[in-house]
């Protein structure tokens, strides 16, 4: 073969049916005859034919790889082409089994040119007689030869108006360059699937030159891979086109949307050129024309200009709209939009995702600020269109990957940017562009690199900067506390953790100066529950004790290298003057403090300096700031703790007195106590409530007075006396508003310790909290209890302790209580998702893999200028630097608890490859977690439910029972989106550092080709078998309810009333599904073979 027509892509294999996804009818407006919709009924085979059209669903296709094998009727030098030649192209096509096919067999067989590579025109016309005119080889194979020669000129392009032209890269009419030109063709299947028409397609090109001199060239800015990486098999146009360069020869510059009059007024103007829509397309929600942001004559933002839906028309005339299309690489994908409780007042964008803020950001109004930052949460990952496409994995760059940098447009640039208007000057972070008639001024500034204005630094997401982003990375050494056979853990075992904490250089990081620490507890894998809520393990600046006068502050303390590991206090003893008090150094007294507002104390204290700042209400005798100091060390070892609410420890007697809490230790510093001092409305429950209830059922109208945030008592005096405080009160349905009558519901905010039945005394108290040295004392290390000091408390009076201990299988409600080893309710726990769901909430521990899993951030803050600054906070609007998280990836350990022998780790996703696909880097909750390892510790929990009014009361958040968090229902219908049956009423509630916010899945659409989320693989992982039937998840407790596994998985996608009825239907009273019967691996309804797309 002569090197100047070495094919770039010869060999194109393809198995891909028709499915109508936004992405393939986007593009039908563009190409071909108008003709490429969706195939009718497979017709009769043509003469020859013999590849049966009716498949059995589940079967494999019999695949098409069409190969253009060379190219012939060149009579330029070295067999180059020449204007005027006409191409004979040999080809052959085979089935996956290597036998041919017959070309009467394809309902389409079509071949082009276009060219030259460095920028697509349309060269010879798509021409459809390819099937019929191609000749077959004695030796195999067939040869076509184009009736029309190549040209003198290039054609114009699809759908040519006047509203682009030569400086838009259109060449209509001019001579032909000589350079590479590509060769195209492609084949169609038609076949029906249980009565249903498909389509699958084989396509091929062949790089050539034309001119007497030059090598093939071939363009190669995008991948295949690359798309394939979200799109699995990309395919347009009735799922005929699948490789990219198809559609670089048919979108080409200048090529327009059919603008239809008819159809929404027409879409004039609108270009299909792939460089633009193709950015345009995957940025539709970002974009500033989208969200209603020109540019004034003096070439500022004009944030009141009329939002321009981008839209596009398709096959038939229908119109699509792409305006809520976002991309889904992370971290700008992900971004959580925050307003008050009234849901009316924006508040920030919280989460990484926006790129930084321009220079005049602070002196926007909030409505301009919300616009400005969806525009900066745009597509800025250029990497994964034209970088590696899947980092170690065995693809490669695409070769002319970089040509985006250093080949800067006006049609490139201004797909995203589209508020510019080039005929104007453009102001941008204190920065005028002047206007631009042309291209060939955009390289002096905007070069490939090395500047703030060069291509790749403007859109480096600062995440993405290894000089900001140093990371922070948590690894698991060993898991420690278990004193059962083998160091297993046994009932009653504390849980601890060896770990370090490192920078992305292997740079040890003082626990003290990250952001946030937090730990969790789960298991056992076959059905994980929490036994331990996630909680900030350590300090991060001082806290205050839980009663406390002055409002003056305290700094963030330095902890040098060589601190001691203690609790500090810093203790009041009078307005003025405060000791130092560690837990494990002596004490420093008397250090004095100005007693005017803005007086300061400096303070060094082995190990730790920090200062103390008088406020306007001075600080008051037995005031206490805390903190835990953890000095700097390769290796840090710690029990979990777990925070503890409102434990009764006895009745006061008025003089010295010990009262020990039910569970060991009590942290130093960690502790408020309170007394029980008046008491209030009084009435009785009308109601049963289980252990672990987030509601206790009483008749509001008999406690008159008792609002949100107030303390009651249930059972006083009795077996399950137990304190709450109530987060919210319905006196109806917040679903169909129907009145509870006397059955009205007292949300409280942290589950009951006891079950609950009617009849049992409930009323209001009053909790006075106490002070420590005061009050009462409690050893430093070590402690059992608190003494309380004589005359300090009133005889008779409850005393309540709320405080921090050790993680444990178990815990006791209080001192002589037996242990109570069972689940903790994970979040947003409620009666609506329970055990048939899987949710062992108060059930026995048992026996398997438990798994220790940690997650922590650190912030830097840039300016504008891309220029790292202090650190700031996210939530502030009122400056122009923006502050971002570094988010340690998955860190976790497992261990087994009771008689397990044997590590078990969940498969059900292979890894987080899958996600990191599409995502990149998959993050979520305003990117505080990150990695799919990561969101299995909470998110493989069947009882963990979303944000509940409970949790936010009187936010605008709606009501949303039922709706379970565990990824096994929850990724299937986020996924399935607007495909889902109810897809217009699904809506959860996210959570960002304690604000909710509703979101909503109808503009949701997975871009795996074809069928979408059918497509179980594509997250499941290849081979992964975990998919094909939901494991087990019965609690080994006969009595405790069958866990319906197929209902959460199969019902999350397949939600419809007739399919939920069906689901039911086959579901015994026992809660024993059948479902297995007929959906099992090998079955006639197996999982594998439904869901195989076409």
């Amino acid at each position: 073969m002569n090197t100047a027509q070495l094919p770039r892509s010869a060999r194109f294999l393809r198995q891909s049916p028709w499915l109508a996804l936004a992405l393939s009818v986007a593009l039908v407006g563009g190409c071909s005859d108008g003709d490429d919709g969706a195939q009718g009924p497979a017709g009769p085979p043509g003469g020859g034919g013999s590849t049966s059209t009716e498949i059995v669903q589940g079967d494999d296709l019999p695949g098409i790889e069409l190969v253009i094998t060379g190219l012939r009727g060149g009579s330029g030098a070295g067999g180059r082409f020449l204007p005027g030649d006409r191409i004979t192209f040999d080809f052959t096509v085979e089935k996956s089994n290597g036998d041919e096919w017959d070309l009467s067999e394809f309902g389409r067989a079509r071949a082009l040119v276009s060219g030259p590579t460095s920028n697509y025109q349309r060269v010879i016309a798509e021409v459809t007689d390819l099937a019929t005119a191609a000749v077959e080889n004695p030796s195999g194979g067939y040869s076509y030869t184009f009736a029309a020669a190549i040209p003198n000129t290039y054609l114009a392009p699809y759908n040519d108006s006047a509203s682009f032209g030569l400086s838009d890269g259109e060449l209509t009419g001019q001579p032909l360059l000589n350079g590479t030109y590509t060769l195209g063709a492609y084949v169609a299947w038609d076949y029906t699937v249980e009565g249903d028409a498909y389509r699958d397609a084989g396509n091929a090109t062949f790089d050539f030159v034309i001119g007497n001199t030059g090598s093939v060239e071939s363009r190669a800015v995008v991948g295949q891979e690359n798309c394939n990486q979200c799109h699995s098999d990309l395919q347009a146009h009735g799922q005929m086109r699948h490789s990219v360069t198809l559609c670089l020869m048919c979108h080409t510059a200048g090529a327009e949307d059919r603008n239809n009059a008819n159809v929404a007024g027409g879409t004039p103007g609108v270009s299909i050129d792939f460089r633009v829509m193709i950015h345009k397309l995957h940025n539709g929600w970002h974009l500033p024309s989208v969200l209603g942001i020109g540019t004034n004559v003096n070439g500022t933002r004009d944030y009141a200009a009329t939002p321009q839906s981008y839209q596009m028309v398709g096959f038939g005339d229908s119109l699509h709209d792409y305006s809520h299309i976002g991309y889904p690489r992370m971290p700008s994908a992900y971004v959580s939009y925050l307003f008050d409780s009234t849901g009316q007042t924006y508040q920030y964008a919280a989460g990484n995702g926006p790129m930084p803020r321009d220079q005049g950001y602070s002196a926007l109004t909030l409505s301009q600020k919300l616009l400005e930052d969806k525009v900066r949460a745009g597509a800025v990952d250029c990497a994964s269109c034209h970088g590696d496409p899947d980092g170690a994995g065995p693809f490669a760059a695409p070769a002319q990957g970089d040509f985006h940098q250093s080949n800067p447009t006006r049609q490139a640039c201004g797909s995203c940017h589209d508020d510019i208007d080039w005929t104007l000057p453009y102001t941008s972070n204190g920065q005028t562009m002047p206007a631009q008639n042309d291209d060939s001024a955009c390289t002096l500034c905007h070069e490939a690199s090395g500047n703030p204005l060069a291509v790749f630094d403007a859109h480096r997401h600062p995440y993405e900067n290894p000089s900001f982003n140093t990371g922070a990375n948590v690894e698991f050494t060993a898991i420690g506390g278990g004193t059962g056979p083998g160091g297993n853990h046994i009932a009653g075992d504390p849980v601890s953790a060896t770990f370090s904490v490192t920078d992305d250089s292997g740079t040890d990081l003082s626990l003290n100066d990250l952001t946030r620490f937090q730990m969790i507890v789960v298991g056992p894998s076959s059905n994980p529950q929490w036994l331990s809520p996630n909680a900030n393990n350590f300090d991060f600046t001082f806290r205050k004790s839980g009663s406390f006068t002055g409002n003056g502050t305290i700094t963030k303390p330095t902890v040098s290298s060589g601190a001691i590991a203690q609790a500090v206090a810093v203790v009041f003893t009078s307005s003025t003057t405060f000791d130092v008090v560690g837990s494990v150094s002596a004490t420093l007294p008397a250090q004095a403090i100005g007693a005017g507002s803005g007086s300061t104390a400096p303070v060094s204290y082995n190990g730790l300096t920090f200062t103390v700042t008088q406020g306007t209400t001075a600080f008051a005798n037995g005031d206490r700031w805390y903190f835990e100091a953890w000095p700097l060390a390769a290796s840090y070892s710690q029990f979990l703790p777990r925070d503890l609410v409102f434990e009764r420890l006895g009745a006061a007697t008025g003089g010295a007195q010990t009262l020990t809490a039910g569970n060991t230790p009590v942290y130093w510093g960690r502790e408020v106590v309170y007394e029980v001092t008046t008491t209030g409305a009084s009435s009785v429950l009308t109601g049963s409530g289980e252990t672990m209830a987030r509601y206790i059922v009483a008749d509001a109208s008999t406690l008159a007075g008792v609002a949100v945030g107030d303390r009651l008592v249930i059972d006083a005096g009795g077996p399950s006396e137990e304190y709450c405080q109530v987060s919210r009160i319905e006196t109806a349905s917040p679903v169909n508003g129907a009145d509870y009558g006397a059955l009205d519901r007292f949300f409280v905010t942290v589950q009951t310790r006891y079950a609950h039945g009617p009849g049992e005394v409930v009323q209001e108290v009053t909790l006075s909290t106490k002070r420590q040295g005061i009050d009462y004392t409690l050893a430093q290390s070590g402690a059992t209890g608190v003494d309380l000091l004589a005359g300090r408390f009133t005889a008779g009076r409850a005393v309540l302790m709320s405080y921090r201990t050790h993680v444990r299988f178990g815990y006791y409600r209080a001192a002589g209580d037996t242990l109570q080893d069972v689940y903790l309710p994970s979040t947003g726990d409620s009666e609506d998702v329970e055990a048939s769901w899987g949710d062992w909430t108060a059930l026995p521990i048992v026996d398997g893999t438990y798994t220790v899993g940690a997650w922590t951030h650190r912030d830097f803050t840039v300016t504008p200028l891309g220029i790292l600054t202090a650190t700031g906070a996210q939530t502030n609007l009122a400056t122009d630097n923006t502050t971002y998280r570094m988010i340690s990836p998955p860190a976790k350990l497992d261990f087994l608890f009771g008689g397990a022998t044997e590590l078990t780790t969940r498969g059900v996703i292979a890894d987080g490859a899958s996600c990191n696909r599409c995502h990149g880097d998959i993050q979520g909750h305003g990117n505080g977690r990150r990695g799919w390892e990561t969101c299995l510790l909470c998110h493989a929990s069947p009882g963990m439910e979303d944000a509940a009014q409970y949790a936010f009361n009187n936010w605008y958040i709606g009501p949303t029972p039922g709706v379970t968090m565990d990824f096994r229902t929850m990724l299937h219908k986020i996924h399935m989106g607007k495909e889902l049956a109810n897809a217009s009423t699904y809506e959860v509630n996210g959570i960002f550092l304690g604000v909710a916010y509703p979101v909503g899945v109808e503009d949701i659409g997975y871009p795996s080709l074809p069928g979408g989320t059918r497509n179980c693989e594509s997250c499941h992982g290849d081979g992964n078998p975990a998919w094909l039937a939901p494991a087990d998840r019965d609690h080994p407790n006969s009595a405790i309810p069958q866990v319906r596994e197929w209902r959460a998985v199969c019902g999350s996608c397949h939600d419809s009333n007739s399919a939920s009825a069906h689901i039911d239907v086959q579901t015994a009273a026992s809660g024993a599904e059948s479902c297995s019967l007929c959906h099992g691996p090998g079955k006639e309804w197996d999982v594998e073979r439904r869901h195989k797309a076409y």
